[in-house]
């Protein structure tokens, strides 16, 4: 190859365009371009992998040839063929798409039809770019939809009768394509199988394509089919249905396709037909159609998105005209923006071929795709803006439904006006919640928990303003601070609930993580960070002061005594800590974890011994430093197993144990111990409530 690009440059050194000739008048170019038929495979046919997809195609072929009437009839609901043993076998099914358009002669067929990849648009005579006798702007174009089928079979059979009536009828074409025949790696033309009724008469014109020798693809059940061919067409024009006929059924009668029914949320749909696109140079491209926010996220693909139609047939589904990622609503957009969006421009006789082939999407790089993308992106704006409150609303009723919030409250709360504020809260924060997350189970508990949380801390308020200002008016009664002093006792019950619940499921988490994988250091993290692992009696309030001042003593102590450094955690750690520690009515807890399967040994005891006497000579000898440790300390220890052969030190360790400065626990019993005392919360929380249920009752 590098010595025909040679050849191709002068020899004089000349500009490369000076070697770029035509042949001389009377002489043959010997460069020829050959394309083959495989191309046609590769470039289009499987594009269409739907039976939806494929008789749409079909279809819009018999629009094309003035059909009022198209009728497909196919099993629904149906494997087409099987595949077994790494073979495909032949069920036996057939679909056939018939018509009763002006249909085909013999000489029509071999001149036109059997033209693959030929624009019809260009085509000079009576079948241009609008349709023989109702002129309809023709979809077809690019030439090879003739061959979507083969993207589902291995068979197409062709059987139209057409051109002008005579004493005998229509003339009628018939033949056969088959895939494997056609779809080669050549470019030689292809003899095609005659039909039994080539060259015969009809008393009716139409055409009847028959698929055969399905591929292993599945028929959906009537409504998905239905469904799906009718996003395809916009149904403008009252001569034209399309009936569909269930072939294993034979009581049932044809179905209309007709245009998708998309209920609105009220006050978001825009009328596109005053709404044109407008070029950079102020030129109008008409739109119709509409656009607007769907009352719901649909199940169905068919019903989500914008369809973009040309000519009647769909050229493109856009969720959000091509914007990039990180705008404002993208994900309300992309749920629930749908609409139907007609413009012709986008696919016009003379301009450039903006449609993918498969139909279902658009250049959007184009220069009318930046257009229609501009376009689309100021309308998202304004129906984000439209359908701000309805969306509240809508996404408010689907999380009260979800929460069960206003069952929940009543079961929950003995006091009424706690349910009703409750309620309310509910109302409130669900018309905020995350709209993508309300299919989440976990995401819409934890925002139920936190309502009914606060919701006795907001009915205390409430109930603590209104008795200030009866009092301010001389009002005020012995009933009103009962009242007040009940709803202060629901409003603690109700924290300490929402505590003990978040703790429980912690601890089961964290079951799930503890493995030899995770070192000491990390467990000492955790501790700090939960130090109610420990001791379940432990909150934020009884965090105080003389943690921080022991550790700071302490660490000095050891520092002088032994010349080296000791870390202690009351907190978060940026360096790996030694010990935890955690301060709960007087008892100092000096917590030292071993990570899960260790078993504790005789070096873990000669380090554990100085630490013992350290602890023990230090509060001796800084009274006023420990004398919020009235009860002195205890040092928790979390190790699976203990293994001391020496004697001395298992005697030591025993002696520890009885006089409680030491308590060892496996992580087993450690988790149990605190997901236990969590629970039985929770269980005299809820025998509380049914409590005053049934007082109330």
């Amino acid at each position: 190859m590098a010595t025909t690009s040679r050849r191709a440059v002068p020899v004089d050194g000349g500009h490369l365009d000076r070697a770029v000739k035509t042949a001389p008048a009377g002489k043959t170019s010997p460069y020829h371009l050959r394309i083959s038929r495989l191309t046609v495979d590769k470039l289009g046919v499987k594009l269409y992998d739907k039976a939806s997809a494929v008789v749409a195609e079909l279809i819009a072929n018999g629009y094309d040839a003035d059909a009022e009437t198209v009728t497909v009839s196919l099993p629904l609901n149906i494997q087409l063929a099987s595949m077994a043993g790494g073979k495909l076998h032949d069920l036996g099914y057939v679909i056939d798409v018939e018509d009763d358009g002006h249909g085909m002669t013999p000489e029509e067929a071999i001149g036109f039809y059997l033209r693959v990849g030929a624009d019809r648009r260009t085509r000079k005579g009576q079948d241009g770019s609008r349709s023989r006798k109702k002129k309809r702007p023709v979809m077809g174009r690019k030439g090879i939809g003739k061959l979507a089928p083969f993207g589902i079979c291995r068979r197409i059979e062709v059987w139209s009768a057409g051109g002008e009536k005579t004493e005998k009828g229509y003339s009628v074409t018939h033949f056969f394509m088959d895939f494997d025949k056609i779809v080669t790696d050549e470019d030689d033309s292809v003899p095609l199988e005659v039909g039994s009724e080539d060259q015969t008469w009809s008393k009716k014109s139409g055409t009847r394509i028959r698929l055969t020798s399905f591929l292993s693809k599945r028929v959906p059940e009537l409504e998905t089919f239905l469904r799906q061919l009718a996003v395809r067409f916009t149904f403008a024009r009252p001569d034209f249905k399309i009936l569909i006929v269930n072939a294993t059924d034979g009581a049932a009668g044809p179905v209309q396709v007709n245009q998708l029914d998309i209920p609105l949320m009220p006050g978001t749909r825009i009328d596109l037909t005053s709404r044109p696109v407008v070029g950079d140079d102020g030129t109008m491209f008409p739109v119709s159609g509409w656009l607007g926010m769907g009352k719901e996220a649909y199940k169905y693909e068919e019903m989500m998105g914008v369809r973009i139609y040309a000519r009647g047939k769909i050229v493109g589904v856009t969720r959000d005209f091509n914007q990039p990622a990180g705008f404002t609503g993208e994900f309300t957009m992309r749920s629930y923006l749908v609409g139907q969006v007609e413009a012709e421009w986008l696919d016009l006789d003379q301009g450039d071929d903006l449609v993918r082939t498969d139909r279902q999407d658009i250049l959007w790089d184009s220069d009318y795709g930046q257009l229609l993308r501009r376009w689309g992106a100021e309308l998202i704006k304004e129906i984000a803006r439209n359908s701000r409150e309805p969306r509240r609303i809508r996404v408010r009723d689907e999380f009260l439904r979800k929460s069960k919030i206003e069952e929940r409250a009543r079961a929950r709360f003995g006091d009424r006006e706690v349910a009703r504020v409750a309620i309310d809260l509910a109302k409130k924060f669900g018309g905020f919640a995350a709209e993508d997350e309300l299919n989440d189970d976990v995401y819409v508990d934890d925002l139920s928990q936190i309502i009914l949380s606060v919701a006795p801390h907001q009915a205390l308020m409430e109930a603590f303003h209104e008795f200030t200002n009866q009092v301010t008016k001389g009002q005020a009664s012995m009933d009103q601070m009962l009242d007040i002093f009940n709803k202060a006792q629901i409003a603690e019950l109700a924290s300490y609930a929402q505590i003990a619940a978040q703790r429980v499921r912690v601890i089961n988490d964290l079951q799930q993580i503890i493995d030899v994988s995770m070192d000491e250091s990390q467990f000492q993290a955790l501790i700090a960070n939960a130090p109610w692992l420990i001791e379940p009696s432990w909150t934020v309030i009884t965090k105080n002061q003389s943690l921080k001042n022991f550790k700071h003593a302490f660490e000095k102590f050891w520092k002088a005594k032994h010349g080296t450094d000791l870390s202690l955690a009351i907190d978060h750690e940026d360096k790996r800590p030694d010990f935890t520690l955690v301060s709960i009515d007087g008892l100092l807890h000096i917590v030292e974890i071993k990570k899960a399967g260790h078993t504790f040994d005789d070096a873990d005891f000669d380090r554990l011994i100085n630490y013992v006497d350290a602890f023990e000579q230090f509060f001796e000898e800084n009274k006023e430093t420990v004398v919020e440790f009235y009860r002195e300390w205890k040092i928790d220890l979390v190790a699976d197993g203990l293994k001391l052969k020496k004697s001395a030190n298992a005697r030591s360790f025993e002696g520890l144990e009885k006089d409680n400065r030491v308590k060892r626990m496996s992580w087993r019993d450690f988790l149990s111990r605190a997901k236990k005392v969590h629970e039985q919360f929770l269980d005299v929380h809820d025998l509380g409530t049914q409590k005053r249920q049934g007082k109330r009752a």
